[in-house]
């Protein structure tokens, strides 16, 4: 009969680190520049310009 196989003692720390990896490379781009709060601000005032400026020949 086999022994209880026991996985080395950094396992689950070779393997997060793995996971980790491949899930930080397929951030898209969208992604990447959504988490950017400057981006985020910068994006946020843009489409309030435009919203406003869209608003202006109605009146």
């Amino acid at each position: 009969m086999k022994e209880k196989y026991e996985p080395s003692t950094d396992f689950v720390l070779k393997v997060m680190k793995s996971v980790y990896a491949y899930e930080e490379s397929k951030n898209p781009i969208i992604q990447w520049l959504s988490t950017h709060s400057s981006i985020r601000y910068a994006m946020m005032g843009i489409g309030a310009l435009l919203g406003i400026f869209k608003t202006i020949p109605a009146f």
